[in-house]
């Protein structure tokens, strides 16, 4: 059964603390279910009073979270170009947010498009150009299919941000509106696809106009995590530097704490589908474990290094940053071995 009790984490190591009062830090990070337990105090992390804030999933691709909070989730996208421009800001190994990215890309109903190579020369509504999940899809575009950013005319309602330039050759047309006007353009026929990182509110509400772009996006994100033998990670976990450098064991300390809440809660979820609220999670959890393997949430850079590298890589191709660093660049030096 889940654990009721507080669990406090444990590190090892030279850069430990070991003794004195309890360090305050704060920290910002969405309400998961894997994440519920660090978030309501029953997992704690060793030494450490932890000040916990709760914000939205797209809080944290739109702010530099590193600058008003001591840890922070963020955008995987934008803490890579936050570090190749040496910002005070450094990841944990850490991955809260995966997203089978094949479900996010959506066509009116009536469309006749099925396939992404369909879509060359048509026009892709998203909510900003930069978002992880769109660094995702054209690198499986590229890769997969041949097809290039520039195969698109891409059309957003906001300001890219972050510091992010739009690389030379793409074709961007900011209209600025909230995301309801960019399914409005769909319906309309002023965009001919739609690639988001949340589910548009048509979807949300059962409005039969708009569908997936594939017939089966279950199974084209399954058959991508087979042959890449990963789900995408869409964020990490990031300390400020400043911490990081006068108390490096808290790298660890918080690493371990986020590891050890996700631990506790898939041994709950999994030990009896009765206790999740889904109709069918008897059937879901045995055809995920079938379809992603034991271990698709895996935390530490060693399960995730050819995740990492690939998505590098497409940032890297993509304009998002200037050079290609390894995973273990981009990470806390005393968390590698996690």
């Amino acid at each position: 059964m889940l654990d009721q009790t507080e669990t406090t984490t444990s590190t090892s190591g030279h850069d430990q603390r070991r003794d004195g009062p309890l360090l305050p830090v704060t920290m910002a990070i969405a309400d998961y279910d894997r994440t519920r337990l660090l978030v309501d105090g029953r997992v704690e992390p060793a030494g450490i009073d932890l000040g916990v804030t709760v914000g939205s999933i797209p809080e944290f691709c739109l702010v530099p979270v590193y600058e008003q909070y001591d840890v922070a989730e963020m955008s995987l996208s934008w803490y890579l170009m936050a570090h190749c421009r040496n910002e005070p800001v450094v990841a944990l190994p850490v991955f809260p947010l995966r997203m089978p990215v094949h479900a996010y890309m959506y066509t009116r109903a009536d469309a006749p498009y099925t396939s992404p190579r369909e879509l060359v020369g048509r026009r892709i509504g998203t909510k900003r150009y930069r978002s992880t999940i769109n660094v995702w899809l054209r690198g499986i575009l590229k890769d997969f299919y041949g097809i290039v950013p520039s195969d698109f005319h891409w059309i957003t309602p906001a300001e890219e941000g972050g510091g992010f330039v739009v690389p030379d050759g793409i074709e961007v047309t900011l209209k600025p509106g909230e995301m309801a006007d960019i399914e409005a353009m769909l319906f309309a026929g002023e965009i001919d696809a739609l690639f988001t990182p949340v589910l548009p509110e048509a979807v949300l509400r059962g409005d039969r106009r708009i569908r997936r772009l594939y017939p089966d996006s279950r199974a084209e994100s399954r058959a991508y995590s087979r042959l890449t033998g990963f789900l995408p990670m869409t964020h990490t976990i990031v300390m400020s530097k400043r911490l990081y450098e006068r108390e490096p064991w808290v790298a660890r300390s918080i690493a371990a704490a986020v590891i050890e809440s996700q631990r506790q809660w898939v041994s709950f979820a999994h030990a009896d589908p009765k206790h999740l609220t889904a109709c069918e999670a008897v059937y879901t959890l045995e055809e995920e474990r079938a379809a992603y393997g034991p271990d698709p949430w895996a935390h530490g850079i060693k399960a995730n290094r050819p995740a990492l590298e690939t998505f590098i890589r497409y940032a890297h191709e993509q304009g998002y940053i200037d050079r290609r660093p390894s995973p273990d660049e981009i990470f806390a030096t005393n968390t590698l071995d996690l």
